[in-house]
């Protein structure tokens, strides 16, 4: 899929694991810059690099393979910057709860929250 053949799907979902999922099923192989177009319909507050960070958390689970890469092309053609990289969901991961809260299931630490991490890290817990 080029970049005049992008297509957004419908994202009923404001969890960014899970909207992934429904964006990955829907297209076959997407990237994350394509993924953060359509999801900004859905949540406007959220940020590229969130976005980057979420695929990063669900390769690192292996619930999504980098599928293939291809240069990034300037208006004149040519090329410029990192080569964007296309995602599919791995065979058989499709219905894995860890799309749920994929950074909680790598860092498990972050489901206390800033008010019972920083009191636990420092003793008065």
């Amino acid at each position: 899929m080029s970049m005049g053949e992008e297509y957004c799907p419908e994202i009923p979902v404001k969890l960014t694991g899970l909207a992934i999922r429904y964006f990955l099923l829907a297209v076959g192989e997407g990237c994350p810059y394509w993924f953060y177009k359509c999801f900004r319909e859905v949540k406007p507050t959220t940020s590229y690099r969130n976005v980057v960070r979420y695929f990063y958390f669900l390769k690192k689970l292996g619930l999504i393979e980098p599928v293939r890469k291809e240069p990034r092309l300037s208006p004149s053609g040519k090329p410029y910057g990192f080569p964007r990289t296309y995602y599919r969901i791995v065979p058989g991961m499709e219905d894995d709860p860890r799309w749920f809260a994929p950074q909680a299931e790598l860092y498990p630490e972050t489901r206390l929250g800033k008010k019972r991490y920083v009191p636990k890290y420092k003793g008065r817990e």
